[in-house]
């Protein structure tokens, strides 16, 4: 009894292993920088002009939900319990947007990065000043577990969740519903196919569903697959809309003639996001890498070690 009550005081006091699986990835708009977050909140951002250089953050307030450069690629913005900006080059804090514990689910700037988008655990849109916090706009309501963006020119809000739709960036008004009822499956990542004009998002039925962004009327749907769309990326330079599923591997979509195919050797545990070469996508891995794989070939591009 005294040795198993001493083995079961040995093995509760050895450290816990650190958790690297990486749960959000962004990429600056010029592709220089990488910013990529664990869970619990361990942040590091890369300067790919100085891979050596890795500034860490421990972002302690609860588990983190996103990650989003500013356009002028200054700071990064992270959405946990709280909602804050960090300068890029150090990691040091900018300032605290929100720092009420609400838990806030998505963070995105608009396009002249003044604005920054988000939403709250109790399921509210707010628009806000990226530099005062002051609240613009008001949106109800959504699900945390889906995302929020804005369109590309900025003049509207899309929001996922259950029921997925548009609303006036300024205002705050209802534009239109993209499904006629409540979905059962809810909606998560968002994403805009710039040569097709389409909101896509993926659901928790494994499939990729697209509107057509000025009509609002169903364009395509990718076949369904096993566990949640957890991750979207769209190329210009592509017909290919890449997805991925919680810890699965990324799947290639061509809604032009319905042709799907796996990227084998691809295990995504983050978000996907294009990057700036060519018919690439990035996304983090359970080990603590990010990956940049091109997708015209399927292969590796590039890997980094953020553990």
């Amino acid at each position: 009894m005294v040795l198993v009550a001493g083995l079961a005081l040995w093995l509760g006091s050895r450290p816990r292993e650190r958790d690297h699986r990486i749960v959000s990835v962004a990429v600056s708009s010029s592709g220089r920088w990488i910013a990529a977050g664990t869970r619990a909140g361990s942040i590091t951002v890369l300067d790919r002009t100085s891979p050596n250089n890795l500034p860490r953050l421990l972002a302690s307030a609860g588990d983190l939900n996103d990650l989003q450069f500013s356009p002028d690629e200054r700071s990064l913005a992270i959405a946990n319990r709280n909602l804050s900006t960090y300068d890029v080059k150090g990691l040091t804090l900018l300032r605290t947007q929100r720092g009420d514990g609400r838990n806030y689910g998505t963070a995105r700037f608009s396009a002249d990065g003044r604005r920054l988008l988000t939403i709250t655990g109790a399921a509210t849109i707010e628009v806000m000043d990226a530099n005062s916090g002051e609240k613009q706009t008001s949106v109800c309501c959504s699900t945390i577990y889906g995302e929020t963006g804005f369109d590309p020119d900025g003049t509207m809000i899309v929001t996922a969740g259950h029921w997925p739709a548009l609303w006036d960036a300024r205002s705050g008004k209802l534009v239109r519903r993209l499904t006629g009822d409540r979905e059962f499956e809810t909606f998560g990542p968002i994403a805009f196919d710039p040569v097709r004009g389409w909101i896509l998002m993926g659901s928790q039925d494994g499939r990729v569903y697209s509107w057509d962004l000025r009509t609002g009327q169903r364009a395509a749907t990718s076949s369904g697959r096993a566990g949640y769309v957890d991750g979207i990326a769209t190329f210009r330079d592509s017909p290919w809309i890449a997805y991925g599923t919680r810890g699965g591997p990324i799947r290639l979509w061509n809604p032009d003639n319905g042709e799907e195919r796996q990227v084998a050797g691809t295990a995504a545990t983050s978000n996907l996001v294009a990057g700036v070469e060519p018919n690439s996508v990035v996304f983090g891995t359970e080990a603590g890498f990010v990956e940049l794989w091109d997708i015209a070939s399927s292969k590796l591009s590039q890997r980094y070690d953020l553990r």
